[in-house]
Parts: C-alpha cells; structure tokens; sequence
C-alpha cells in the first residue's frame, strides 16, 4: 500500500471521528453553524501556526497579492461538506452518511478523472467501472438496510 493510500485510509477514519466529535459540539448547545465555526477556527489556526512558521510572517500578504475570487470556491465546498456529514450523522447515521458521501465522491472522481480535471487524464479501465458499480450496489444495499431507499 502506498502512502497516499494509507494516508486516505486513515483520513477516512478520521472524519468518522471528526464528526462523531462534532456531533458532540453540537448536543451542547452551540448548533450545526457553531461546531463548523469551531471546527475552521481550529483549522484555520494550525494552517496559519503552520505556513507562518514555513514561510515566515509575511504570507499572508504573498497570498492576498495572488488571490483570485474563484480562491474562495474550494472553501464553500469544503464548509458544504463538512456541513453535510454532519447534518447527515445527526439525521441518518454514519453508515448511510458515509456510504452517500463516498458514492458521490466516486461519481464525482469518474467524471474529473474522465475529462481531465484531476491531471490523471485517460479511459477509465474497466475494473474501474467494475468497482464503481459494487460500490455503489454497497451504498444501495446500505440505504436499504437502514430503511433509507
């Protein structure tokens, strides 16, 4: 295994965790928006500890002068996500939350990876197409399971 693959692996199990611990935030009152602003404020402080002590002080002028309005986008969808494990944790469970998050990761990943957008550009072999519908046969199985198809 690689270490990008365990690397996944284990992210992956850390947003079990992650949301687990937000759903946690938000039985104490703070609500859905509070254990987000939690969550990006504590992210948002390590990245800055971070990059200041890689970069030095001044970075966050270098990445104002080179930020582009469309720079904002990834972190929406970021914030969307998060958003969306843990309203689905809370209502479904993380089962079901988990396998529809992955089915539309995949989905999603086909279709970057078929027109390029990931820099892995080529045809799709067809253990590729074999996984993705097993895949997606566990999600529908899952959701059945639980009551949720």
């Amino acid at each position: 295994m690689t270490g990008a693959a365990l690397l996944c692996l284990v992210a992956g199990a850390a947003l079990v965790l992650q949301n687990a611990l937000m759903g946690a935030i938000v039985a104490r009152g703070t609500g859905l928006t509070g254990a987000l602003l939690c969550n990006s404020l504590v992210g948002l402080s390590l990245l800055g500890l971070v990059e200041a002590w890689r970069s030095g002080p001044a970075f966050p002028l270098r990445l104002i002068e080179r930020a582009e309005p469309w720079f904002l986008v990834p972190g929406l969808l970021g914030t969307l996500v998060v958003a969306a494990s843990l309203y689905g944790y809370r209502q479904q469970g993380a089962t079901v939350t988990v396998a529809l998050v992955v089915a539309g990761q995949l989905a999603a990943g086909i279709a970057g990876d078929a027109a390029g957008l990931t820099g892995r550009r080529g045809a799709l072999g067809v253990e590729t197409w074999i996984g993705a519908a097993l895949l997606v046969a566990g999600a529908v199985l899952i959701l059945r399971g639980r009551g949720a198809a």
